[in-house]
């Protein structure tokens, strides 16, 4: 099995697969190709995913799932590896049971779904919060969003640039600024006079699923968010925003559930006894 860096020009290889979860989304494999360092192989059966990173794992083979699986094993077996396997959403535990691979949950990359109408509406009492910071950035800052992203990318670039600093956040998202041509992607900017405050990436995946990819915000502005996300929302005629997983990290996690998902995606991760 020859397994070869991920790149712009292995779109069309995923075209043909279904939407499953975030994971298996050609743009966001693209977008994270070098913090993940993925790789892929692929045949006339199947499309396997390596993530090559300090704790490598290979995701659950797209198209003939079991096929992929047992090239996976059989090759690794006879050089004396246990391969791990990440990323399986729940609907194919199956699949990997039925050859004894043992599953755990991994809680950690959980996708968020939220239904739309929420928030665009932020009408529960869930949303009191959200409502308040909204009527506080209204009135303060008298901002207005443009959906005409692409028009700005290069500013979007530089707001990035200016408001943070972790690379886990800065590179993966400038490469697919660069390369946002190739997808179809949409986006949005809040303004405060001519200055950006936030700006966001989404992507329909399905009939009644977008992906949100990119939500940055001007931190230092009290509802900035909660204005983004409703303005997004209101432009969006999906039943469902997918807004990816929390990798683990603790303040992540407590505000993703801050806006009531609807539900999530669990996925699974392989364990050795």
């Amino acid at each position: 099995m020859n397994f070869k860096p991920l790149s712009i020009d292995d779109k069309s290889i995923f075209s043909e697969f279904e939407y499953i979860c975030a994971d298996y989304v050609f743009s966001y494999l693209f977008m994270y190709r070098n913090l993940y360092s993925i790789k892929i192989y692929y045949d006339d059966k199947t499309v396997i995913i390596y993530s090559e990173t300090n704790n490598p794992c290979f995701y659950m083979p797209l198209g003939d799932t079991g096929h992929g699986i047992d090239l996976i094993v059989n090759n690794f077996s006879n050089k004396g590896i246990n391969a791990t396997f990440s990323k399986i959403p729940e609907d194919f535990i199956g699949i990997f049971a039925d050859r004894n691979i043992k599953l755990k949950e991994d809680r950690d990359s959980f996708d968020y779904i939220y239904r739309n109408s929420d928030l665009s509406g932020y009408k529960t009492k869930l949303y009191r919060k959200q409502r308040n910071n909204l009527s506080n950035f209204i009135q303060n800052a008298a901002p207005r969003y443009t959906d005409n992203f692409h028009n700005y990318k290069n500013e979007c670039k530089e707001f990035m640039y200016k408001h943070y600093t972790d690379p886990d956040i800065l590179g993966p998202t400038s490469s697919f600024i660069d390369n946002i041509d190739y997808f179809d992607c949409k986006g949005g900017i809040v303004w405060e006079d001519n200055e950006i405050q936030a700006f966001c990436i989404y992507e329909k995946v399905s009939q009644n699923t977008v992906l949100s990819h990119v939500e940055l915000t001007n931190n230092n502005h009290r509802g900035v968010h909660a204005y983004l996300i409703n303005e997004m929302s209101s432009r969006i005629d999906e039943e469902y925003i997918n807004k990816e997983d929390d990798v683990g990290l603790p303040g992540l996690r407590r505000f993703k559930m801050t806006y009531n998902p609807c539900s999530m995606i669990k996925k699974y991760t392989s364990y050795n006894d």
